[in-house]
C-alpha cells in the first residue's frame, strides 16, 4: 500500500483539479479528452487503483457550478 503525505481534504482538493477538454470534429462530433494529470493527482489515482480513459463521449450537458443557490432556497 502506498503512503501519501496529505490529508483527505488536501487529496480531494487535488482531485478536484482534474478536468476534461471538449474536442469537436468538423463542428459535429464531440468527445472529452482527459489530459495527463499532474503528479500529485496521478499518485492519488494510482493509490486508489483507478485508471482513467484517454477519451470520454460527450453528452452535450452544460454544468454550471458558479451559480449561487441562496436565491433558490426557502427562507424561514
Amino acid at each position: 500500500m502506498q503512503h501519501l503525505d496529505m490529508t483527505v481534504e488536501e487529496g480531494i482538493g487535488e482531485l478536484s483539479t482534474l478536468c476534461a477538454n471538449e474536442v469537436s470534429f468538423n463542428g459535429k462530433e464531440k468527445c472529452n479528452q482527459i489530459p495527463e494529470p499532474r503528479t500529485s493527482v496521478k499518485k492519488l489515482l494510482e493509490a486508489a487503483n483507478i485508471q482513467l480513459p484517454d477519451v470520454l463521449p460527450s453528452r452535450g450537458v452544460i454544468v454550471t457550478t458558479k451559480k449561487k443557490l441562496t436565491s433558490r432556497r426557502k427562507v424561514k
